[in-house]
């Protein structure tokens, strides 16, 4: 045998093995077809989720953001109604200090100046007159009644 012949015979191995070989991958080709067209759908599949996570999570970040501002806009106001509350109980504090300080004066007043206390009998039993004055208008029975006024006592200054 020459070596031509060998040579065809190792071009013809050659050939046959390429031909095995190009076989081979179509056949490999053809076999990863399915897997691959179910790992693209997996993978679009997994891509819709994880729009679908995108999606919520913008909305309860944006549900979120509007909770905070709420808190902050009713932590305001409750912060504005404890300061209200604050200042109504000074207000009453500083009222109720007033109306001792004057309650006491005008004790202290009128425990020193005994006259104001007989203008106020005589105030008093005027007042009551002109009630008894009324009353008697009102009934028919009763004639012309007048009113006398009493005089007023006099009193020691002290």
């Amino acid at each position: 045998m020459d070596s031509t012949m060998w040579l065809y015979i190792a071009l013809g191995i050659f050939v046959l093995g390429l031909i095995i070989a190009i076989v081979g991958v179509v056949m490999l080709i053809s076999g990863i077809k399915e897997p691959v067209k179910k790992m693209k759908g997996s993978a679009n599949n997994l891509k819709e989720r994880v729009d679908k996570l995108n999606l919520e999570v913008t909305t309860l970040s944006h549900t979120a953001n509007e909770l905070k501002e709420d808190v902050q806009v009713k932590s305001e106001k409750v912060g504005t109604l404890v300061d209200a509350a604050k200042g109504t109980l000074n207000s009453v504090v500083d009222l109720n200090a007033t109306v001792r300080s004057i309650t006491g004066d005008i004790t202290t007043r009128v425990d020193r100046d005994k006259r104001n206390i007989a203008e106020v009998n005589q105030y008093s039993n005027t007042a009551i007159g002109l009630v008894d004055m009324i009353k008697n208008r009102k009934l028919p029975n009763k004639s012309n009644s007048t009113y006398s006024p009493t005089n007023m006592p006099d009193v020691k200054e002290y």
